[in-house]
């Protein structure tokens, strides 16, 4: 996925701009030279040449420990110091110990020991901070982006530095080298200075508490973030083992070296060992970032490494000699500096900046010396035993391995955790059963014996969680209570209750039946008597005439599960005049499973009033019933809401082929989104659901990533016009933005169905969150959960809508993309959905030609606008009801057919639109003008334009609560109930997205008065 002309690309479309990529990369490339190539090469030549080889494991522990304790006091202080500002001290530090040590060496050689100290500690600072300062600049996947980028560079330098080293080691000698280091630390301090100061946490300030103080808090931070975190224990546990694995190697090398070779030609050698890591390295991360890295991951290229150290200790072990520790210590630096890292910082992701800040200081800067000075105590103490050493690096390399064989499992888990902390889980643990005692059982009988009706109603819904023993006697005797309601709630726990073969309930049911005469007692009588054992035939027959509908279906219901034959009543009620009765019937064919009914039942589904009910019986049916509702989805002459209204029966079947069908409309364009919603909602609510393969997804996958794509690109190509400001552009272009996202959350929720539905619905929750941390983490736990040809389908996309679409990225993405900037509103004309184009003839001028798709008399487009109230063309109305607070989360196609069924009032200053007291039948929406809202003498609200009022007259028709009079003259767009029942039974999703403002009112205003 990764190439290094990728990672250059990608590193160009940085928001922060080209400067900062470049600076990073400048400085990198230099501080690397002077670090890896010239100083590790002049220290080593200078020390080895200067002292016996029995003091190398003592000059290695003491370095460990010196750059130990110096990261310590830089962990201490580092939170409080400003990046840049520190960056540029510490360079300056390192320049200056660079120029004191070619002063001591000049004056002493001797004092080769304390510089290859003092270096040592330094040196591994600097490079440690500029890891951390880099990944303060970057999030995480701009980081992983770069990363191909700063190899690349840091093995050029390598490259070009050691090629240099051996020549002039040779010509000038060693100690001049330190010179050359100098210039290119100097150099190096520009471009450290460019780089801007990276954006700190809000807690992240600090107070200047003393040096002692933030070097002990500085020490415990990276501490107890490593106690606190199984992934970084776990990472700071393969540190550890490649660390010692690494300096065993230098170890045996520099014994090696030092009893064959004079100062300058070990000077050389590290040189040209440099320049072949540079080279090695080059070709590693060039085969790491297109092969290893995306399709393996970062776990497998640490366990690799590890692997690829313990057969090349193996070998070299065999083999002996300067060459072969030579050329294994080529392969450990190779591999450290083109894998290491990479795995370093991607597995420092979940965490927020102040933990990977501690983590990476503790980590880099503490436990990798430690582990330094603990291989030199190792060497010590096999001083003996030389030959255990090789050994010894061996078991190091498989103990890493061991290690991050464990990683990636621990590493998905952190990620998944760090995204789960920011939702809340609302699901319930399933209904606990009623567990009652004497003690209780009193308080239910006194409940029954209430005044309350509610509270009556309430104590006998729970009977039906009790004991039968318990629950008959009492439900039976509750049906003569007063009240029907109560009557009902007694019948349906007779219901719901088992029972023994005598004769009690069924002759309490009975007996009720005579003298009952509310329609709604009646009904559930009946179905009480289908389940009761002991009703006869002769019981219920006299009901199967009555006027009210669903007392017959009651009745129909009760003689089938009696054993009666009523396929003739049902026939006969399908067929009958009444509306309601055909849908009494219908529900009866689906309660009593009759699928030999099923085309009969399927015949209704054309009336209106009766399709609800013949959608719950298909579903009720089961999967005999699937193809039923394949024919139905598969006749162009059935109206698209009522085929939207089959796909939701369907996702409310279990059966398996349910969910192939429904799996084999995710490609259709109209029913694909309903299909999709319904399959992404089944697999969220049962998680154990056999995933769907993923092949079967690819076609909703490219349709959508195509869609995204192309919207964004329209978006930009509308705000690059002259009149981007102009309120009409600046609308369309917004709405191509939550239509980009919205395509972005289908991508997510079609990655449910064939992946970890936990994981997806963390990473929707993140991916279009505000946080750039939560979205670089949402990007890694997503590509690491689906498999290398979905990631290729979708991680491009799902990149670019985490950095808000840069347009050069999306140009790269797309094949007609001069063409979609400019001339974006052909583009829109062009589109098969009917939303984008009718943005598209709003841009034009055409607003006449716009019609919304929906459900009428004769299954005709509904227009529009009426020519009543032409004067407001569908968008205007639209780009209104969305100034609006109860409509403004609305998507526009939901919200276009809202304003469809919209009508235009018209008042003169001072009329009157209603009075308090009058039934309330409408919603209102000012378009102009103003209304005063008012109560009696009092003045209560003057509404100005976009603001509505009367919203709860559309959910109920109470009496309005104050009086409505024009202020001045005034337009007004209405929306009766009728109107919006007509929508709600085409659209439910309309209705819910009312519910919620209306919740989020009452929540503010509870919390108002809460608040006093």
């Amino acid at each position: 996925m990764f190439t290094p002309l990728n990672a250059l690309a990608g590193a160009l479309h940085l928001r922060a701009g080209e400067g900062r990529t470049l600076s990073v990369l400048g400085g990198f490339l230099l501080l690397n030279t002077a670090n890896t190539t010239l100083l590790s090469s002049v220290k080593n030549g200078l020390f080895l040449s200067e002292y016996p080889a029995e003091l190398i494991p003592y000059a290695i522990i003491a370095a460990a420990l010196l750059t130990a304790l110096t990261a310590i006091t830089f962990a201490g202080v580092i939170a409080g110091t400003a990046r840049r500002s520190l960056a540029v001290r510490l360079t300056a530090v390192l320049t200056a110990s660079v120029l004191a040590c070619w002063a001591l060496f000049r004056a002493d050689p001797r004092t080769a020991f304390i510089i290859y100290l003092w270096i040592s500690a330094v040196q591994v600072l600097v490079i440690t901070h500029a890891w951390d300062y880099a990944s303060d600049l970057l999030t995480g996947r701009q980081a992983k982006r770069l990363l191909p980028l700063i190899g690349m560079g840091a093995s050029v330098g390598a490259i070009l530095g050691g090629a240099a080293v051996a020549p002039a080691a040779v010509r000038w000698g060693t100690e001049a080298l330190l010179l050359a280091s100098v210039v290119l630390l100097l150099g190096a301090l520009p471009f450290l200075w460019w780089v801007p100061e990276p954006q700190r946490e809000e807690d992240e300030e600090t107070v200047d508490l003393g040096a002692v103080h933030a070097f002990v808090t500085g020490a415990a931070r990276g501490f107890r973030a490593l106690a606190n975190e199984k992934l970084l224990r776990l990472l700071a546990a393969g540190l550890v083992a490649l660390t010692l694995t690494g300096t065993l190697i230098d170890l045996q090398l520099k014994i090696a070296l030092q009893e064959s070779f004079t100062r300058d030609r070990i000077t050389a050698i590290y040189g040209l060992m440099s320049t072949a890591v540079g080279i090695g390295t080059l070709l590693v991360q060039f085969w790491a970032s297109r092969v290893l890295l995306p399709k393996l991951g970062v776990s497998f290229a640490a366990m690799l490494q590890a692997g690829a150290l313990a057969f090349a200790s193996a070998g070299a072990a065999v083999a002996g000699g300067v060459g072969a520790l030579a050329g294994l210590q080529v392969l450990d630096d190779v591999l450290q500096h083109s894998l290491q890292k990479p795995v370093e910082q991607v597995s420092l992701l979940p965490f927020p900046g102040k933990v990977k800040s501690a983590a990476v200081a503790t980590l880099g800067g503490v436990l990798r010396p430690l582990s330094k000075a603990a291989a030199g105590a190792f060497a010590l103490a096999l001083a003996t035993r030389a030959e255990l050493l090789p050994l010894l690096t061996v078991l190091c390399a498989l103990a890493a391995f061991a290690v991050y064989s464990r990683h990636r499992a621990t590493y998905m888990a952190a990620l998944e955790s760090a995204l789960a902390r920011h939702a809340v889980d609302l699901t319930g643990h399933g209904d606990t059963p009623l567990q009652v005692g004497r003690e209780a059982l009193d308080v239910i009988d006194r409940a029954l014996r209430d005044d309350e009706p509610t509270v009556v109603i309430f104590a006998t819904s729970l009977l039906s969680q009790l004991p039968r023993s318990d629950a008959a006697p009492r439900a039976a005797a509750m049906l003569s209570h007063p009240v029907p309601e109560v009557r009902a709630e007694a019948a349906s726990v007779l219901a719901q209750v088992e029972h023994d073969d005598d004769d009690f309930a069924a002759v309490a049911i009975t007996e009720r039946l005579k003298h009952e005469r509310d329609p709604a007692v009646l009904a559930a009588l009946l179905d009480a008597a289908g389940s009761v054992p002991g009703v006869r035939p002769g019981d219920v027959r006299p009901w199967l005439e009555h006027p009210d509908a669903e007392v017959r279906r009651a009745a129909w219901v009760a003689l089938g599960r009696i054993g009666v034959d009523v396929t003739d009543e049902l026939r006969s009620g399908l067929s009958a005049d009444d509306a309601a009765v055909r849908a009494a019937a219908a529900r009866a064919i689906g309660d009593l499973g009759r699928t030999d009914l099923m085309d009969e039942l399927a015949s209704t589904i054309d009336e209106v009033s009766v399709r609800p009910a013949v959608l719950d019986a298909l579903a009720r049916l089961g999967a005999p019933a699937v193809p039923v509702m394949q024919a139905l989805l598969a006749r162009r002459d059935v109206p698209l809401a009522t085929r939207r209204r089959v796909v939701s029966a369907l996702a409310s079947l279990p059966a398996r082929p349910a969910r192939e069908a429904l799996v084999s409309m995710l490609d259709e364009p109209a029913l694909g989104p309903a299909a999709l919603t319904s399959l992404q909602r089944q697999r969220s609510q049962n998680d154990e659901m056999e995933p769907v393969d993923s092949e079967r997804i690819a076609g909703v996958l490219d349709t959508e990533v195509g869609r995204g794509l192309r919207y964004t690109l329209i978006a930009s190509g509308l705000r690059a016009r002259p009149d981007a400001t102009d309120p009409r552009v600046a609308f369309v272009a917004d709405e191509l933005h939550g239509l980009r996202r919205r395509s972005t959350l289908r991508i997510l929720r079609a990655l449910t169905l064939s992946y970890d539905p936990t994981r997806m619905r963390a990473v929707a929750d993140a991916i279009l969150s505000d946080d750039p941390a939560r979205r670089s983490n949402a990007l890694e736990l997503l590509e690491g959960s689906i498999s290398a040809e979905t990631a290729k389908r979708v991680m491009p996309f799902m990149e670019a809508a985490a950095d808000d679409f840069p347009e050069g990225r999306a140009v790269d993405l797309v094949e007609r993309s001069v063409e979609l900037l400019r001339e974006p509103t052909r583009a829109l004309l062009a589109e098969t959905d009917w939303w984008p184009r009718a943005l598209g003839l709003h841009l034009e001028g055409r607003d006449d030609e716009i019609t919304v798709p929906g459900e009428s008399a004769d299954d005709a487009p509904v227009s529009a606008s009426s020519t009543e109230d032409g004067m407001i063309p569908l968008i205007e109305k639209v780009m209104i009801l969305k100034g609006s607070e109860l409509f403004s989360s609305f998507p526009g196609p939901e919200l276009a057919g809202v304003a469809a069924l919209t009508e235009v009032v018209h008042l003169d200053a001072d009329e009157v639109l209603f009075e308090r007291g009058e039934e309330g039948d409408a919603f209102y929406m000012v378009v102009s003008g103003a209304v005063r809202i008012t109560r009696g003498a009092r003045e209560l609200a003057m509404l100005g334009p976009r603001e509505g009022f009367g919203e709860m007259a559309i959910l109920d028709r109470e009496a309005r609560s104050a009086t409505a009079t024009a202020a001045e003259p005034t337009t007004l767009l209405r929306i009766d109930q009728a109107s919006f029942d007509q929508l709600i039974e085409r659209n439910p999703a309309v209705a819910r997205g009312i519910y919620r403002v209306l919740t989020r009112r009452l929540r503010s205003t509870l919390a108002q008065v809460a608040a006093g």
